[in-house]
């Protein structure tokens, strides 16, 4: 996970994060899926842009159902 976020030049806020099972999966505000960022494999970074505002992320399908791995 995450232990920090580091801002950018030009950015000050952290609009939006999430914790939980991989792979995430990300929807606008209509429920069109937006593609995610690969993941780094930094803990401490900065990240990087999504491609369009977010408004809901959510785990795999199967962990929600419990079919996830144990």
């Amino acid at each position: 996970g995450v232990r920090c976020h580091r801002f950018l030049t030009g950015e000050d806020a952290l609009v939006l994060a999430w914790v939980g099972t991989a792979p995430a999966r990300a929807a606008a505000d209509r429920g069109a899926p937006v593609e995610l960022p690969p993941a780094t494999g930094r803990r401490d970074g900065s990240g990087v842009p999504a491609p369009q505002p977010i408004a809901a992320v959510a785990g795999p399908v199967a962990a929600r159902l419990g079919g996830g791995p144990a």
